[in-house]
């Protein structure tokens, strides 16, 4: 049989989502765990796949892994295998030629954090409508050679209350790509840049790249597919939201949030 795993993880003490030789990934521990209670053996055999391979420091309630099991499984079980930190929300059966990846409807990201003294809402806003659309977003993102720079960014929006959130919502982004919009949202809104320069990056005449934004605000809010919905465990999302509970900073008190409201 094979399953959709939907995931959610606090990135903060991890080098990433995928494993990395002599380093603490969620990927990691994930298997692990999985392994450890007879869920799967060799991945190759399980076709295993993943939605989206978050950077180190981003967190996610919306990841999803795919897999061959070799029994249904137990989220108590695995979930009790894994650090806090990291929970199995759910799981549901799928096709066998199910790929997360390749079938994403969308993915919605959130980017929050403390808004800057003097921070010009109506700004930001600004930069998010210039960003939605089909762009060459060259300046947005980390070049690697032979990857594609246009995507289409089907939302972005800002929202201003007692801390600022930014949402991003596409079928696919490029590396790092929501990072540097979130930077070039908060140079604007900051009065650093404004909005003709942020025109020119997306018309590809900058001069410069956008830097990232610390990973410290960003994670994988949901991953969309056509006809698939998850419901999460009350006692794995109840574990997830103590972790959290015990946190002050701005990401894990919005991810919190996220978790009291009805799926």
């Amino acid at each position: 049989m094979r399953k959709a795993l939907l995931l959610a993880y606090d990135g903060s003490d991890y080098f990433g989502f995928v494993r990395q030789p002599g380093k603490t990934t969620v990927e990691g521990e994930l298997l692990k765990a999985l392994k450890g209670c007879g869920v799967c053996g060799e991945l190759t055999r399980a076709w295993y796949r993943v939605a989206a391979r978050t950077d180190r420091g981003v967190s996610a309630l919306g990841q999803v892994v795919a897999l061959r099991t070799l029994k249904e499984p137990d989220l108590e079980e695995i979930n009790s295998n894994m650090p806090d930190d990291i929970v199995v929300l759910d799981s549901v059966g799928v096709k066998d030629e199910f790929d997360p990846r390749t079938e994403t409807v969308t993915k919605h990201y959130r980017y929050v954090c403390e808004k800057p003294r003097d921070f010009d809402v109506e700004n930001a806003k600004g930069v998010a409508r210039l960003l939605e659309g089909a762009h060459n977003f060259k300046f947005f993102c980390k070049r690697e050679a032979g990857r594609p720079l246009a995507a289409d960014l089907a939302y972005a929006a800002v929202q201003d209350g007692d801390y600022l959130k930014f949402d991003f919502i596409a079928q696919v982004f490029l590396r790092q790509q929501i990072r540097r919009m979130a930077a070039a949202i908060l140079a604007v809104g900051s009065g650093e840049k404004d909005l003709k320069e942020i025109k020119s990056a997306i018309e590809c005449e900058a001069k410069d790249s956008f830097r990232p934004a610390p990973p410290e605000g960003l994670f994988l809010m949901r991953t969309k597919y056509k006809r698939m919905n998850f419901s999460p465990a009350d006692s794995a999302a109840k574990k997830f939201a103590e972790h959290l509970r015990r946190k002050s900073d701005v990401r894990s008190r919005e991810m919190f949030e996220l978790l009291q409201k009805p799926a």
